[in-house]
């Protein structure tokens, strides 16, 4: 009998007892995908300067998100709010894919684990798999690399925008309240500047599903003084500016 923790029990078969598409809904949504983890008032306020339409629902028990299509200076994309955790907003995600998304753009925000301002924008291209999902979807290991050609197509559309921003390595954790000031220090001796929920899980489905995927993250609270907690403003400033600055950047991807 298998003695090993089973999360490190990685079946490679691509057909699951129930796959993404089983419900088998009608949609076909646009292969670019802006996935923003941003408050429902910030879709709605983005949704009000541009043209859209809702192509399909994504139901749940808990969270029923809206599809929506989009479209800036003629182009068409997908835009979709994301849940927060690996486990939902990977399960989202695998969805999405199933039904037409191949070039997923995600934003959203992430703690600082060493001295960096609040809403700064970073590009990962490294996560450190602290958190169950990726093991669902790859070889057990402690990082998973980004896909190093997609994340130099976001930096060129980044750099026409003239836009500051930094590679990182992140480390994506389930436990947002096990965020110990011990494996606060282990992971930042392993090169993390920042860390979220999400991103390794996500990284790990696409390259599971054979699409691209790249995330841009920006500062919120800050865990780089572990005696002094800062939770600051939560990076709300950066809602905005990342939708903004996503689909600038994915319309050209």
């Amino acid at each position: 009998m298998n003695k090993q923790p089973f999360i490190l029990d990685y079946d490679k078969n691509h057909h699951a007892v129930i796959d993404p598409d089983h419900d088998q809904e009608p949609f076909h949504f646009h292969s670019r995908l802006l996935y923003a983890f941003v408050p429902k008032e910030e879709i709605n306020s983005f949704l009000g300067k541009h043209l859209h339409r809702t192509m399909g629902m994504f139901d749940s028990v808990s969270f029923t998100p809206k599809v929506y299509e989009v479209e800036i200076g003629g182009e068409l994309f997908t835009l979709c709010q994301a849940p927060l955790g690996a486990p939902a907003a990977t399960q989202l995600l695998d969805w999405l894919i199933s039904y037409g998304v191949k070039v997923i753009l995600a934003v959203g925000t992430a703690g600082a684990l060493v001295d960096l301002p609040e809403n700064a924008m970073f590009l990962p291209t490294r996560a450190i798999r602290d958190e169950g999902t990726s093991f669902h979807y790859m070889e057990p290991g402690q990082f998973i690399n980004l896909n190093t050609q997609f994340i130099k197509k976001v930096e060129a559309q980044l750099d026409k925008l003239d836009l500051e921003y930094d590679e990182i390595t992140t480390w994506t954790t389930d436990g947002f309240f096990r965020e110990t000031p011990k494996k606060v220090a282990y992971f930042r001796q392993l090169g993390a500047s920042v860390v979220e929920m999400e991103c390794a899980g996500m990284a790990a489905c696409a390259q599971f599903r054979k699409v691209d995927f790249a995330q841009l993250l920006f500062t919120a609270d800050s865990l780089a003084d572990m005696d002094n907690y800062d939770e600051r403003d939560w990076g709300s400033e950066s809602h905005t500016a990342g939708l903004e600055i996503g689909s600038k950047a994915l319309i050209h991807l």
